[in-house]
């Protein structure tokens, strides 16, 4: 068993070396909610960093994974606003939609069920993608992820369910809050539960 978790570690650390990431802070949520209101009250408050705008992110794709309804509007908050667009179907949130690009890549996550856990610190194939409470998002940076000073940022999501760590590239909106502009990795597929 030992012999087994040292593996493991040097495995890990093997993997952060040969993709050259630098850990950011980790994002922890107590729980979930289970309301638009209490998560855009979430929002507000985490979505100040980039790190919080890739941890709303994936809040919002756990929550699809339990409430298609909710996590879909959940989403649409996640994503910068130049990538929504008008709409008065029951689907928005606020008036706005997702893209279509955008709203084929959330149809993936009826495909993959293992995604909406996939991304929480702890969940691996070999637990069935139960993650560790309080529920982490632990992200990191590479040499080519840009400045955040900029207000733009690529950020590589941690995961246990593939073989490396999954982009997303995040932007500050107009309201401040730092949102999802390129975010197709986390909708690819995973290695199955065990």
């Amino acid at each position: 068993m030992k012999r087994i978790v040292t593996l493991l570690l040097v495995s890990f650390t093997v993997s952060l070396v040969a993709q050259n990431l630098t850990e950011r802070t980790p994002v922890s949520f107590s729980s979930e909610p289970s309301t638009i209101e209490e998560f855009k009250s979430i929002q507000a408050t985490t979505a100040t960093t980039p790190e919080g705008g890739v941890a709303i992110l994936v809040l919002a794709i756990s929550l699809y994974g339990k409430n298609p309804e909710l996590g879909r509007k959940a989403v649409v908050l996640s994503v910068i606003s130049k990538n929504r667009q008008k709409s008065n179907k029951p689907t928005a949130i606020d008036g706005v939609d997702l893209g279509g690009s955008d709203s084929y890549l959330l149809g993936q996550l009826d495909k993959y069920k293992m995604l909406p856990n996939g991304y929480w610190k702890g969940a691996e194939p070999s637990n069935g993608y139960t993650p560790n409470l309080p529920l982490t998002v632990e992200t990191y940076t590479n040499p080519y992820s840009g400045e955040e000073s900029s207000g733009r940022i690529k950020l590589f999501v941690a995961t246990k369910g593939a073989s490396s760590y999954r982009p997303v590239t995040v932007e500050k909106d107009s309201d401040g809050l730092w949102r999802a502009k390129e975010m197709s990795s986390l909708y690819v597929g995973m290695m199955p539960a065990k």
